[in-house]
């Protein structure tokens, strides 16, 4: 007799646009993403959809990755402190967020 897998979604604002989802077997990281209409036929609005950033094995591992990648979002900075600042504030807030020492 095989057992279901549950899937579990993660999402809250702090996260955004990224969310994570838990199975049996790990944890994965999506991002949300809206197509640009530039890059669309006929320059029509896309259709929003989820993208996977990576699978990791621990919950502090996903929320490591998402801080990494909302820094990225950014496209430019003036320099290194700037963007090892702003890493700071977003791994902060995560963390502050979750609270529960699960911080890889």
């Amino acid at each position: 007799m095989s057992k279901e897998s549950t899937i579990t979604i993660i999402k809250d604002p702090l996260m955004e646009p990224f969310y994570v989802s838990r199975d049996s077997h790990c944890y994965t990281v999506y991002e949300n993403i809206t197509p640009d209409s530039k890059y669309t036929e006929n320059n029509k609005p896309g259709k929003d959809y989820s993208k996977v950033v990576g699978h990791y094995g621990t919950f502090g591992a996903c929320l490591n990755r998402i801080a990494r990648e909302q820094t990225n979002l950014t496209s430019e900075y003036n320099s290194i402190k700037e963007y090892l600042t702003e890493y700071n504030n977003i791994e902060t807030k995560i963390k502050q967020l979750t609270n529960i020492g699960i911080w890889a």
